[in-house]
């Protein structure tokens, strides 16, 4: 486990030591020279980093390479141990949150769930998340002192610099909560706080559709809309936390033509209010002479089988959807959109909607350069990405001179070695 040793005796460098670590996981399979040509280390410096991490289980030999054409010996080859150390991810809803243990890739292991009422109190609700991880780090397959971090995402705006949710609209009772240092006293582990669609777009980055695409947009239609952004590799969250809560944007030009949008518009305000969930599924029902509807994909459905009313009213989603995508499109410029939600979980036409509305747009280049995809992990986008909060700052690269954040420091604590 990474737990802290005498630095006076074992001291880490703390650059070397995450390009090393960096350079081996994302390479799979690599030898000690190769190491040493990445990260443009000394053969001894990399050496003495892999033999503490061989020591500590970080890393693991994997064979040898072949030999050369000349007769060259063979090198030792190494590959990361995802399960040298564990992180928590929480993932906390209206009413229901889910708990998981997940390996140093992000791999679910085990995962435990409970539900509560809408407006439960943060006592509540904490405690029942503390019965699961409890249950987890207390156990023999997880020990305590492997966990390398929690990450958390929920609903609201945090104050990221505190642990304090600032803002919570959809959790009662929960703002001015600190919820890291309730984590952090109850633990003794790094905790990161995210709100909950920032931390869908962490996730696609990190794990899902958008691997590795530096600049992208995740939007999440749900019981309201918001996105995440990313923005040359980095999330982006502004001055007060609230980027991308393009759910407040009023509708104004977009409804000029209210006459266009005569299933979902009803004199609502801003673009949350109009393309949600309970809007989308109210709107038919009012149409549809009571006939019973249980979800969006219901409306899909109905919309393969033919039906008019659920095709009107998705092409008018799509329409909104467009719009919404050209906003984001034409102020930031993204390689990838991808769209979260039922929405994209069931609605393939309407995506293929949504595209032809962006390659329609006025400002061709951007429109015709950016890519829309569904989201790929959907139910475990929050899970995953409040994982992946713990992990980004495990494994990203920290300039020798930039300062480290207040996590960053526990975490190379408790990075120093591995029991």
């Amino acid at each position: 486990m990474l737990q802290r040793v005498d630095k006076r005796n074992d001291h880490f460098d703390e650059p070397n030591e995450y390009r090393v670590l960096r350079v081996v996981r994302d390479s799979k399979v690599i030898s000690r020279t190769e190491i040493a040509q990445l990260c443009r280390l000394s053969k001894p410096t990399v050496s003495n980093i892999v033999n503490r991490f061989l020591k500590h289980g970080f890393l693991e030999r994997a064979g040898e390479s072949e030999s050369t054409d000349r007769g060259g010996r063979r090198r030792e080859l190494l590959q990361f141990n995802p399960r040298a150390g564990f992180v928590v991810g929480v993932d906390v809803g209206m009413t229901e949150c889910l708990v998981a243990i997940t390996d140093l890739n992000a791999e679910v292991l085990e995962r435990c769930s409970f539900t509560y009422e809408a407006g439960s109190t943060p006592e509540i609700v904490l405690a029942g998340i503390f019965r699961c991880v409890d249950a987890f780090l207390g156990s023999p397959v997880y020990p305590s002192d492997k966990c390398v971090g929690i990450g958390i995402g929920l609903p609201g705006l945090i104050d990221r610099a505190t642990g304090i949710i600032k803002v919570a609209d959809t959790l009662a009772g929960w703002q001015g909560v600190n919820l890291r240092q309730a984590f952090e006293d109850r633990f003794a582990l790094p905790t990161y706080i995210e709100n909950d669609v920032k931390a869908r777009a962490l996730a696609e980055f990190l794990f899902g559709v958008g691997k590795g695409i530096q600049s992208q947009v995740f939007l999440w239609i749900g019981d309201g809309i918001g996105a995440g952004i990313i923005i040359d590799g980095k999330l982006l969250h502004g001055i007060t936390e609230s980027a991308g809560e393009v759910g407040y944007n009023e509708l104004g030009h977009a409804m000029t033509n209210a006459d266009a949008y005569p299933l979902l518009y009803a004199g609502q305000r801003d673009f949350g209010e109009i393309l949600s969930n309970s809007v989308i599924m109210s709107s038919y029902r009012g149409q549809a002479n009571g006939q019973p509807i249980g979800s969006i994909g219901d409306i899909f459905r109905a919309a393969d089988r033919g039906e008019v009313l659920a095709q009107r009213l998705l092409e008018e989603v799509a329409s909104v959807t467009g719009i919404v995508c050209v906003n984001l499109i034409n102020t930031l410029n993204p390689e990838l959109i991808v769209i979260g939600g039922q929405i994209a979980e069931v609605g393939v036409r309407v995506l293929e909607r949504v595209q032809q509305k962006v390659r329609a747009d006025i400002l061709s280049v951007p429109a015709e350069a950016v890519r829309i995809a569904p989201a790929a992990l959907q139910e475990n986008g929050v899970i995953l990405g409040a994982a992946g909060l713990v992990l980004y700052d495990l494994f990203k690269p920290v300039p020798s001179r930039t300062p480290l954040t207040k996590n960053s420091d526990v975490l190379r604590n408790r990075r120093e070695a591995v029991a």
